[in-house]
């Protein structure tokens, strides 16, 4: 496993991925304290909002990317097939995977944290709590990818499948609270149905709008910061067995 996960870092740092990673978090830290100082109206807010939530879409989408194209170059060069040679089983290779690139995350979780403390924090507990629950987040966000890049044979169909489920999860708030308000469609019945629908399409895919709330920097955490906890502790493994599963089904 150490194997692997020192690999992985030679990778990412051979790929340049920390420094352009963070170059972007940086980009979007000055654009969003420019766009703040616009504001008439609580600007030291509106800097801190704007930075934290394009920081985080851009470590997601940058990790969505690195993870699936290192796992289906790992195929294509035959790399997994020197791995599988070892005395290693197929389980701790993906979980080793796991371990590297979420090793990777932290270490870009940490770097987007030192930003955001510079851009100026409001509410210290907020701020940690939203620290963690977005660590945890690019966690679930590492194991999707992982699950993608394992599952499917393309590298691209991969980072598609892999950012289509990333918005639809972050969006499922917003469609759940629109089919609530029961204002689609004229019919009650057409309503009632697409609501069951959502809610029964929002159990099997996770809540990521319980994840890294910017509201949790301004005005502080309530109690539902606990669910992403949740959301975390059931996803991740889930995300990680079901690759496992698939790969011991494939034949080298």
């Amino acid at each position: 496993m150490k194997t692997t996960i020192r690999y992985i870092m030679i990778t990412a740092i051979r790929d340049r991925l920390f420094v352009g990673l963070f170059v972007c978090v940086l980009a979007a830290a000055l654009l969003s304290r420019l766009l703040g100082g616009t504001a008439m109206l609580e600007p030291e807010q509106m800097t801190l909002v704007f930075a934290a939530a394009s920081s985080r879409a851009i470590l997601a989408v940058g990790l969505i990317v690195f993870v699936c194209f290192h796992v289906r170059t790992a195929f294509d060069s035959k790399e997994i097939d020197v791995m599988l040679s070892r005395p290693m089983s197929r389980h701790n290779l993906v979980l080793s995977y796991w371990v590297g690139f979420a090793f990777v995350a932290a270490i870009l979780t940490a770097v987007m944290v030192a930003v955001m403390l510079v851009v100026g924090v409001i509410d210290y507990q907020g701020f940690m709590i939203w620290a963690l629950s977005f660590l945890a987040e690019v966690w679930l966000v590492v194991a999707l990818g992982l699950f993608a890049a394992f599952t499917l044979k393309s590298a691209v169909s991969a980072v598609m499948a892999s950012l289509g489920f990333y918005v639809l999860a972050r969006m499922m708030g917003f469609f759940i609270a629109t089919a609530n308000k029961s204002l689609l469609f004229e019919d009650d019945r057409i309503d009632t149905g697409l609501r069951l629908v959502i809610q029964a399409v929002s159990i099997v895919i996770p809540r990521l709008d319980f994840f890294a709330k910017t509201q949790w920097l301004v005005y502080g955490a309530g109690d539902d910061h606990l669910w992403f906890i949740l959301q975390a502790a059931i996803y991740i493994p889930v995300l990680l067995v079901a690759a496992i599963l698939d790969f011991r089904r494939k034949q080298f």
